[in-house]
């Protein structure tokens, strides 16, 4: 049987997708959720869910996946991606 912590991460992780996530049809949206299911986020998503310690170069790998996937699929749709600067890495 798995760990108890892995199940209660898991739960965590998926209620945490969706807080705070941009909601209807717009195409921010759309994309928002269509990034989830980008390869390179859920492959991220699962090496988290294996590490029991919180790692901020994980976090950022992740967070950074969805963003551009989420520009790429804009893109795709031709609305313009919000500007902005380059995310601090963690050391």
């Amino acid at each position: 049987m798995r760990h108890p912590g892995v199940w209660l991460l898991s739960l965590l992780l998926l209620a945490g997708c969706t807080w705070g996530e941009p909601t209807g049809n717009s195409p921010q949206a759309q994309c928002r959720r269509d990034a989830y299911n980008d390869p390179k986020v859920k492959q991220l998503t699962i090496e988290s869910m294996g590490q029991m310690g919180a790692n901020p170069q994980n976090q950022f790998d992740y967070e950074k996946a969805l963003h551009d996937a989420t520009e790429a699929c804009l893109r795709k749709q031709g609305v313009a991606v919000q500007g902005g600067v380059e995310p601090v890495r963690p050391y």
